[in-house]
């Protein structure tokens, strides 16, 4: 004889659904919060599109007859940090909007990021300065080394946070970074800040229409 209850069944039925609810509300909940704190959104991606292809385009025009190589103006240079400037303000803005009220382990992770971001800037420039002591021509020290180095920091960068985060979209922006990086420094000293802002200014065109089709869907 059969001494199960006859409501096992239907207790566990009703267990299967609560479990398959709460999937579905932490899912949902998980994709509200990316679109709550996705510090990326189109827009962003967009203006920086525009900002750096003026901003290489410039250092470019700058330099585009010189034989020999003797590096950027100080005018194209006033305006390719002055375009950087726009967009770091344009990205702290947004950032601070999207994760205001955000505290906790969140807030020291940005700490953390903020730090990181300074030491590869500090190494940048000591590298700079460590191969013009050396002796490295003009080409390399004010032509290919600053054009590409920022894609060699910056695609590590993300491509280690993408792993950190499992997040495949991150590890693609910086391993597109790496490759940009690779290819414009084999275009020598002129032609770099060319390659480089029109494959940056189409990478973020790329990433932007991305993120557009995610939120969408």
């Amino acid at each position: 004889m059969n001494n199960v209850p006859a409501n096992a069944t239907s207790a566990d039925d009703s267990g299967e659904l609560n479990l398959d609810q709460a999937a579905m509300i932490l899912d949902a909940a998980k994709r509200r919060a990316r679109q709550v704190f996705d510090v990326w959104p189109p827009f962003l991606l967009l203006i920086g599109a525009v900002i750096f292809l003026v901003a290489y385009g410039t250092v470019w025009w700058s330099v585009r007859d010189q034989v020999p190589y003797v590096g950027p103006s100080g005018g194209a240079l006033v305006i390719f940090y002055g375009c950087i400037v726009v967009w770091i303000i344009a990205v702290s803005t947004v950032v601070r909007r999207a994760l205001s009220g955000v505290s906790g382990a969140s807030s020291q992770r940005r700490r953390r990021y903020r730090a990181g971001y300074g030491a590869i800037l500090i190494a940048d420039v000591a590298l700079q300065g460590a191969l013009y002591h050396a002796g490295a021509s003009h080409a390399i020290v004010y032509g290919v080394y600053p054009a590409v180095a920022p894609f060699f920091f910056g695609g590590a960068a993300f491509v280690t946070m993408g792993v950190t985060r499992e997040d495949r979209l991150t590890m693609a922006l910086g391993a597109t970074l790496l490759a940009v990086g690779v290819g414009g420094a084999y275009s020598g000293p002129i032609v770099v800040w060319l390659v480089t802002g029109i494959a940056l200014a189409l990478m973020l065109t790329f990433f932007a229409a991305l993120r557009f089709v995610q939120r969408r869907a």
